[in-house]
């Protein structure tokens, strides 16, 4: 069982067991966090370069209160994505510290090979909204990058390691808000073409309280039993009624419309799991506060068949609060949030101090961006021992470097080295690593360098699971193509790439047994024009 899910089943307020509700409601605090909280043109890619703009976007929020929960649910939303970026940067897992706070804390492990403490998101959110001064995340992402690149210059073939934490990337919250809002717009558009009118007339259902008294009544005439019900809830009409009711609490009660996807990984009689009470479905849910209420739609109708007062089923939901001013002034720590952590928590800083001087040069070492895809130090170390193995390989492959000289013709020989020693594409995968097939795949690769211009890109950072087609690539940029991010966008961007040809060798050199006789390797230079 994974890692995060141990705690499903012990003890009730244990460590193990707030660590699985935490890990558990990540998925809902940050699609909360991107649908209500954060511009348009957030990216969501958990990246440091991100950290500065939500510190930004954290200080102004704060300025303001207006006596609800939003604040505390901005922090809460801040310290969730904070710590998911400090593991995609320095590995690890998420943990729970019974010591910290009030009565506990998740907190991040960085990878234990670091030997660094661990850190108290929530925490350094509180420094950051007292300090002020909008430098907080990006400093202790600074000093987390540090410390992974001292032990890459002594080891460079390592990299962090992280547990993946399930269902919070992007795509995945995207889809489940464009589910709701797809679900809840075309309801809406069946509402004005045709429910309305065979319910009785648009003027009847104006979303008004004494609008439902008439759905009631509807129902209560229409449906003798509960059993009647379920026969006939899946009709469009009744779907209709039902998605009438859930608009009503969206509109009077301050709830938002919901869908929670199913995660095939998830272990059954978890939150995200097939047999979750709550997955697949779009159900309405006052998610921007505290005490706010969520349900399906189906089982308010049943509750009003069944003899409750449909007013009643609504008024589960909390009504709206009182409207208040908003009060201006200097960030500060929402009192909300003292049931886990007092003002008093946030007095020893989370984050070290640094001298001006020091954080000058941290600054000046480490802009946040990158790791290029063309610089970086997992492509740099592959360069590098390529480089030292090259004398060795050109001797195995037959004539030494002086054979070897990275010319086009060089490349039919290659070629025909490559045909030679293996009969099928299978049988390369399958020798994918074998130094033979590494050291081929870099100097068909060099000579793209050397005589087109290329230059070598990877990824920087390993998948999760490796795949077939995670190796390093060469590309030439276009004259006109922009100084951009050099991000994998740059080469698979939809809008058109920034570079003329892009090349991955190793999958090259396996497509020679898939290809036409007639190909070779010296088609490659050709694409380059």
């Amino acid at each position: 069982m994974d890692v995060y899910m141990q705690g499903k089943d012990a003890l009730e307020g244990s460590p193990a067991n707030r660590l699985y509700l935490w890990i558990e409601s990540l998925h809902e605090i940050m699609a909360r966090f991107l649908d209500q909280f954060m511009h348009g043109d957030w990216e969501h890619l958990y990246s440091a370069r991100e950290l500065p703009d939500l510190e930004e976007q954290l200080l102004s929020f704060c300025k303001s209160d207006d006596g609800s929960d939003t604040n505390a649910l901005f922090v809460e939303s801040a310290a969730a994505y904070l710590g998911e970026t400090l593991v995609e940067e320095a590995g690890g897992r998420w943990e729970w510290d019974a010591r910290a706070g009030v009565g506990g804390l998740p907190v991040i492990c960085p990878d234990p090979v670091l030997g660094l403490d661990p850190i108290v998101p929530h925490l350094v959110v509180g420094q950051a909204v007292t300090d002020g001064s909008g430098r907080t995340f990006a400093t202790l992402a600074r000093l987390l990058r540090t410390a992974v690149r001292d032990r890459q210059e002594e080891h460079r073939e390592w990299w962090p390691k992280r547990v993946p934490t399930p269902w919070i990337s992007y795509g995945c919250l995207m889809s489940a808000l464009h589910e709701a809002d797809r679900w809840r717009n075309n309801r809406m558009l069946d509402y004005l073409d045709w429910w309305a009118a065979e319910a009785g007339g648009r003027e009847r259902w104006n979303f008004t309280t004494t609008s439902l008294d008439t759905l009631q009544a509807l129902l209560r005439k229409t449906f003798p039993t509960v059993e009647d019900y379920y026969e006939a809830c899946d009709e469009p009409f009744w779907v209709m009624a039902a998605w009438y009711v859930g608009e009503c609490i969206v509109q009077n009660k301050d709830a938002q419309w919901q869908f929670r996807g199913i995660n095939p990984d998830a272990p059954l009689g978890t939150w995200h799991a097939e047999d979750s009470y709550w997955t697949n479905a779009v159900f309405v849910n006052q998610r921007l506060r505290y005490d706010g209420h969520a349900e399906l739609l189906p089982v308010m109708l049943h509750d009003v068949v069944a003899g409750q007062s449909l007013r009643e089923v609504v008024d589960r939901f909390p009504d709206p609060l009182p409207s208040a001013e908003y009060i201006w002034g200097e960030p500060a720590w929402p009192t909300a949030l003292w049931p886990l952590a007092r003002p008093e928590h946030l007095q020893t800083p989370a984050v070290p101090s640094l001298t001006g001087e020091e954080l000058k040069r941290l600054e000046k070492a480490d802009d946040l961006q990158g790791p290029d895809w063309a610089d970086n130090h997992r492509l740099n170390s592959w360069l590098d021992q390529r480089r030292e193995a090259f004398p060795a390989w050109a001797e195995e492959a037959g004539g030494g470097t002086i054979v070897w000289d990275f010319s086009p013709e060089s490349l039919d020989r290659l070629e025909g080295l490559v045909r030679t020693r293996f009969a099928t594409y299978e049988e390369m995968v399958a020798a994918g690593s074998a130094p033979f097939l590494v050291g081929a795949a870099w100097y068909f690769g060099e000579v793209q360098v050397k005589r087109c211009g290329a230059a070598w890109r990877w990824c920087p950072k390993p998948g999760d699971e490796p795949t077939a087609h995670d190796s390093p690539m060469v590309a030439r940029a276009r004259p006109d193509a922009e100084d951009e991010d050099q991000g994998d966008e740059d080469v698979y961007g939809d809008d058109g790439d920034a570079y003329d040809h892009v090349c991955e060798p190793a999958g090259c050199l396996r497509a020679l047994l898939l290809r036409e006789s007639e190909a070779n390797l010296r088609d490659a230079l050709e694409l380059y024009g």
